[in-house]
């Protein structure tokens, strides 16, 4: 990282350990940015994403989440507890100005997760229909790559150390997001169920604010869901086009399910 000195600014995408954050701080640069995640919030009773298994465990959050809502302690156990470990790490330094950007469901051109895959897949194997559990009312904020570009042009402007959310000025629901995505008769599910669940499914809303952004930064976003989700269907259809998803998409593939099989069962039982 060597390559970094003399710089301006320093922007690590992928902070992820405790050392990462000693690697940013022993760099000879004008400030740093770090991408961390929406996911270190914690609600009063320290309940967090990472443990949740269901709506009885899921944390309770402010709708929206401000940056001064407190966040799990740091730590090694889970992804969000050493997130905030590199956070602490380079906030409580006094030697370089260091901002942690938190987004929540990341989106944009070469991403390899891709939760849009979720539709996109479905809508490519001509699946007449799609089970979204809880009625499709699950709301998880989602962030556009470009809209992370445009809070770190506007952090680079003005270097501080301090905490900034990111998530789009209008994050859609499950439903809108597979209306948008496909063609599909809906099967509302009433409750939480695995064939239903989506990469934004949550029983209860997770929203960031963006307000501090807004104010301190005079941040205003590069572009909204309703404008990018176009793109980044268009571009997963070329990027997968002739080749096994599973090689384009290989975060993806970790936990992306298509159990065509059970779902048809499911219908099939609903119907008789």
């Amino acid at each position: 990282m060597a390559v970094a000195d003399g710089f301006d600014l320093l922007v690590d995408v992928v902070p992820f350990e405790a050392d990462h954050a000693e690697q940013l701080l022993a760099r000879d640069v004008g400030a740093i940015v770090a991408i961390s995640s929406a996911s270190v919030y914690a609600d009063d009773r320290g309940r967090t994403l990472d443990e949740a298994t269901g709506v009885d465990d899921f944390p309770e959050l402010p709708v929206p989440i401000p940056e001064t809502q407190r966040t799990v302690d740091p730590g090694d156990a889970t992804y969000s507890m050493k997130k905030v470990q590199v956070e602490r790490r380079l906030l409580e330094n006094e030697r370089t100005p260091a901002t942690i950007v938190r987004p929540c469901a990341i989106y944009g051109s070469g991403d390899r997760m891709a939760r849009e895959w979720h539709f996109v897949k479905r809508r490519l194997d001509r699946r007449p229909y799609v089970l979204l559990s809880n009625r499709g009312s699950g709301h998880f904020h989602t962030t556009a790559a470009a809209n992370i570009g445009e809070l770190v042009r506007r952090i680079a402007a003005r270097p501080r150390t301090g905490v900034f959310n990111c998530g789009d000025p209008d994050p859609p629901t499950v439903q809108q997001i597979a209306r948008r995505i496909g063609d599909f008769t809906e099967i509302l599910l009433p409750d939480a169920s695995r064939l239903g669940g989506t990469p934004w499914s949550v029983p209860r809303p997770f929203l960031v604010d963006m307000a501090k952004a807004e104010q301190e930064l005079g941040y205003q976003p590069a572009t909204t869901w309703t404008d990018a989700i176009g793109p980044q269907v268009e571009w997963l259809l070329e990027a997968t086009h002739g080749r096994d998803w599973r090689d384009v998409l290989p975060r993806g593939a970790q936990y992306l399910s298509f159990d065509y099989d059970a779902e048809d069962q499911l219908v099939h039982s609903l119907a008789t």
